[in-house]
C-alpha cells in the first residue's frame, strides 16, 4: 500500500532569507565573539525551563539574552539601558522572566524590580519566573523564599519586587535590574527614576520590552531615537516590518510579519494564521501590534468611509429572502433602526436599512417586529441584550425567534465585520451609513480584541452597530435554519 501525503489545507508562504535573529535593527556587539553573563548560565536555564514548562527558550531568545548581557573586556556589563521592541505574542514574558532570574542568581544580593502599566501585567512576568524557580531542581536551591504574594528572595539576600508604574514608588530604591513592560504606556519620569536607582554601580541595568507606540508614546519615541554608540551604554533591539502599512499581497505581508515577529520566523507560530488575523484587523492596529511599527493619530479608527462606499450597489440589486432583522436604538431613545441582512448566492452578505423609527418605545418596536414578521418572515430578530433586553424578552414570550448579543458576540462581530468590509464580502444599498461609521470607535478589551463604542463626534451609531450585529448573525446562522437563541 502506498501512503500519499495530503496537502496542507492552509496557504504556504515564502519566508526564505528571514531569520528570527538578528532583529531588523539592533546594536552591534563590541566584538563578534563577545562574552556575556548569560552564556555562563545557559545550560542551567535550559534545564530549568524544561523542568518547569516542558520546553526550552527559543534559540532567538537565547541569543537576545546573550546580547543584552554582553560584557566588555573587563567583564563588566556593557549596557546600563536596553530597549527591546517586538510584535505581540512572541514570548516577551519569557525574556523578562529569564533576565530577572539571571540577575537573581548571578549577583550576590540584587534588587530586581518589575514595573508595568498595571500590577496585573507585572505579575505575569513575576509568576512565570516564580514557576520556573520553584519547579527547577537547578534553580530552587538559590532561593530562600518563593511566594506568590511576598516576593522572591535568594539565600544571599537578593529580592524580586513588583512596583506600581508610579515615580514615587521607585524613588530612593537601589536597583540592580529594572524591568519595564509595555514601554509605550509608561511615563518618561518613571524610566528616569529607575535609571537613577542604578546609581554609579557597575553591572546594573534597566530593560524595557514593548510593542510599537503612537504619537503619545513620548518615552518610547525618545528611546527609539537615542544614540546607541558604545559610549552611551544603551542597547536597542527592534524587530519591525520595513514600512508602516499593511501590504495588499499576502506573501509580502507574511514576510513582513516574519520580520516583526521572531516567533513566526522561527516556525513556532503559523504564518498563515497570522496573515488571516491581520486581514481581520483595523490597519492601524495591525501595523502597530503585528508589524511593530509606530502609528500616528488615534488608535481607535474603525471603518474608513471609502472602504464602506465601494461596497455600494443599487437598491434593486439587493434581494434578501428570509432576512435577519437587527434592531438598535440611540441611548436617548430619539431613534431606532432596523437593519436587514442575509447571504447572497455568491456567499456575500447583503445589507439594507429596513426601517428608521423616531422616538421609539419598547411597545412601538414590538409592534413593528410583529408587523414585519408577517410581511417578510424573518429568520430571526437580533438585539443587544443590554439596551433592548425588554424587547427581546417580550418577543420570546410571544414565540418569535430572537437572538440577544452577548459580550463575546460583540467582540467577535467587531473583528468579523471589519474583515468582511476590507475583503469586499459585503454588498449594501446604504451609503448613508458611512456617516455613522465615522463616529464608531474601538475600545480594547483584551489583547488584540475590541468592542465598538461611540466616538467623540455628534453622529449617532445605532444603525452602524445594528449593521455589524446583523452581518455577524447572518454569517453565524445555520444554513436555511434559525439561530440558536
Amino acid at each position: 500500500m502506498t501512503l500519499v501525503e495530503a496537502e496542507a489545507p492552509e496557504a504556504t508562504y515564502d519566508l526564505a532569507g528571514i531569520a528570527p535573529w538578528p532583529p531588523t535593527r539592533y546594536t552591534r556587539p563590541l566584538t563578534p565573539d563577545f562574552h556575556s553573563w548569560y552564556e555562563r548560565y545557559r545550560d542551567t536555564f535550559r534545564k530549568a525551563w524544561w523542568s518547569a514548562n516542558g520546553y526550552c527558550l527559543e534559540r532567538w531568545q537565547d541569543q537576545l539574552l546573550h546580547a543584552i548581557t554582553e560584557v566588555d573586556a573587563f567583564g563588566i556589563l556593557r549596557y546600563r539601558e536596553v530597549l527591546i521592541s517586538v510584535g505581540r505574542q512572541n514570548g516577551k514574558t519569557e525574556i523578562v522572566a529569564a533576565l530577572g532570574l539571571l540577575f537573581m542568581v548571578a549577583k550576590r544580593s540584587p534588587t530586581v524590580i518589575s514595573v508595568a502599566s498595571s500590577r496585573e501585567q507585572a505579575q505575569l512576568v513575576y509568576k512565570r519566573a516564580l514557576d520556573v524557580a520553584t519547579r527547577s531542581a537547578t534553580l530552587a536551591p538559590h532561593f530562600a523564599r518563593m511566594t506568590n504574594t511576598r516576593g522572591l528572595t535568594t539565600i544571599t539576600g537578593g529580592e524580586w519586587e513588583l512596583k506600581a508604574a508610579k515615580s514615587a514608588a521607585l524613588q530612593g530604591i537601589p536597583i540592580d535590574l529594572g524591568g519595564v513592560d509595555e514601554v509605550h504606556l509608561v511615563k518618561s519620569v518613571l524610566w528616569t527614576d529607575m535609571v537613577n536607582g542604578l546609581g554609579d554601580r557597575d553591572d546594573c541595568m534597566v530593560v524595557g520590552i514593548t510593542t510599537a507606540g503612537d504619537d503619545d508614546s513620548e518615552l518610547l519615541l525618545r528611546l527609539y531615537e537615542r544614540d546607541d554608540a558604545p559610549v552611551t551604554r544603551f542597547g536597542r533591539f527592534v524587530w519591525e516590518a520595513p514600512e508602516a502599512r499593511v501590504p495588499k499581497d499576502d506573501n509580502e505581508l507574511a514576510r513582513w510579519l516574519a520580520m516583526a515577529n521572531p516567533g513566526i520566523a522561527s516556525g513556532r507560530r503559523k504564518v498563515a494564521n497570522a496573515v488571516s488575523a491581520v486581514r481581520g484587523m483595523p490597519q492601524d492596529q495591525a501595523i502597530r501590534y503585528r508589524l511593530n511599527r509606530f502609528v500616528s493619530g488615534s488608535d481607535n479608527a474603525y471603518i474608513a468611509v471609502p472602504d464602506w462606499n465601494r461596497l455600494t450597489v443599487p437598491a434593486d440589486a439587493i434581494e434578501i429572502v428570509r432576512p435577519i432583522l437587527t434592531i438598535d436604538r440611540t441611548p436617548d431613545w430619539t431613534f431606532a433602526t432596523i437593519i436587514a441582512t442575509g447571504k447572497t448566492d455568491d456567499d456575500k452578505i447583503a445589507v439594507e436599512v429596513a426601517m428608521s423609527i423616531p422616538n421609539p418605545s419598547v411597545e412601538a418596536l414590538y409592534d413593528e417586529c410583529v408587523d414585519m414578521f408577517g410581511k417578510v418572515s424573518p429568520e430571526t430578530f437580533v438585539v443587544d441584550g443590554y439596551t433592548l433586553g425588554a424587547l427581546a424578552k417580550r418577543l420570546k414570550e410571544n414565540g418569535y425567534p430572537v437572538r440577544t448579543m452577548s459580550f463575546g458576540d460583540e467582540v467577535s462581530a467587531a473583528s468579523m465585520f471589519y474583515s468582511k468590509v476590507v475583503r469586499g464580502h459585503i454588498v449594501h444599498a446604504a451609503p448613508g451609513l458611512a456617516q455613522q461609521f465615522q463616529n464608531v470607535a474601538r475600545k480594547a478589551t483584551h489583547g488584540d480584541q475590541y468592542k465598538l463604542v461611540r466616538g467623540s463626534g455628534p453622529q449617532s451609531i445605532e444603525a452602524a452597530l445594528a449593521t455589524v450585529r446583523g452581518v455577524y448573525a447572518a454569517e453565524t446562522s445555520d444554513d436555511g435554519g434559525s439561530l440558536i437563541y
